[in-house]
């Protein structure tokens, strides 16, 4: 009798096993409701900007394990069209998930759409009143924007409803969220030289923070704030662009040059690009790494194999997959013709690149 009542509490915790890992394996549904599409759960969508007042903005879906059911969806060079049967707008200018959705910022429409897991539009903000909208950041519930206008505005995740705004300086670009604080590259329109610093809990603007010329990207590391300032005069063929760290005293070290970054489990991934040739979009790019924990600079070439193409590529950003460390590198050649994406492994082997499926690709995003 007590090996029987030992089988049967063994027979029992395993199916309840069962019925809870099924439970949260539905728990990791994402909701494609209304969609026409039937996409795989591991997704990426890539926002690309369209020509400046050519309403032609786009977002491209990309499926990373080539698991869609129906294998002509692995890749659809203009999901939001597909499945709002609609144009996205005039320049797409970021995109970032946040509680399964996907939020979107389109600059010359100034406009920010939430959509589902899918692409499929669920509400929408106009923002005509306030400049054009350029970078924002999500934080218990909230959506933080920054507008040309000089502001930052507070909105509800949820009901897209503006709550509050705060003053910050001109022209400000990407925002990041940091134990509480907000940092605001403030460009200037090319000419400022401060970084923002907003308390959350009040919404007020605490001080500024001199940095490297024109601010632009922002990106948070092992607790601290990295920078990339474009103060580049255009034609010349030394680059300009500086990667800074805010330290947590609030000073400011300048490490070297670069373009774009991304991060990934601590390490920083660095693309500078010198331009020898504005004429025919030629560059000379640079693949480095910065370890955030230790403050290392290396300068090897974190990509094995770089294709001919991506070396003279003007590049347009840089994204991590977090799931696998899969590095995707954006770049275009020209004003006419799609940008390309470049995917390599964690460990920098090329593994394809693609056609980002229109204009100026500008970020990716991952489910």
């Amino acid at each position: 009798m007590k090996v029987r009542s030992l089988l049967w509490s063994a027979l029992c915790m395993l199916a309840l096993s069962v019925t809870l890992t099924s439970c949260s394996d539905d728990d990791d549904d994402l909701d494609d409701s209304g969609s026409i599409i039937e996409l795989p759960q591991h997704r990426a969508f890539i926002l690309y900007e369209g020509k400046y007042e050519g309403s032609n903005a786009g977002i491209a879906f990309y499926a990373p394990d080539k698991d869609a059911k129906n294998s002509e969806n692995n890749f659809i060079s203009d999901i939001y069209s597909r499945q709002n049967n609609k144009k996205l707008g005039d320049t797409g200018q970021d995109i970032m998930e946040y509680e399964d959705k996907i939020y979107v910022i389109v600059s010359g429409s100034k406009l920010l759409l939430r959509l589902n897991a899918a692409g499929v539009e669920e509400a929408r903000l106009s923002l005509e009143e306030e400049g054009e909208p350029r970078g924002m950041e999500a934080e218990d519930g909230k959506i933080y924007v920054t507008l040309y206008s000089g502001k930052v505005a507070r909105i509800d995740a949820n009901t897209l409803n503006i709550e509050a705004y705060v003053n910050v300086g001109a022209n400000p670009e990407q925002i990041v969220e940091e134990k509480g604080k907000l940092y605001v590259a403030n460009s200037g329109w090319g000419n400022g030289n401060t970084v923002s610093v907003i308390d959350i809990a009040t919404f007020t603007k605490e001080k500024d923070i001199e940095v490297a010329q024109n601010p632009n990207l922002l990106l948070e590391a092992n607790d601290e704030i990295y920078l990339i300032s474009w103060a580049v005069t255009w034609g010349a063929s030394q680059s300009l662009q500086v990667f800074q760290r805010i330290k947590s005293d609030g000073t400011v070290e300048s490490i070297t040059n670069a373009n774009y970054f991304a991060e990934h489990d601590g390490i920083i991934y660095l693309i500078n690009g010198e331009t020898t040739d504005w004429g025919n979009n030629i560059t000379t790019n640079e693949f480095l790494t910065y370890n955030a924990k230790t403050h290392q600079l290396n300068t090897t070439s974190f990509l094995k194999n770089v294709p001919a193409k991506l070396s003279s590529a003007i590049i347009k950003g840089i994204n991590i997959d977090d799931r696998n460390g899969d590095i995707y590198i954006l770049a275009y050649s020209s004003n006419i013709t799609n940008g390309d994406v470049y995917r390599f492994k964690s460990d920098g082997t090329f593994l394809e690149s693609f056609d980002c499926g229109g204009l100026f690709p500008h970020k990716v995003i991952f489910f």
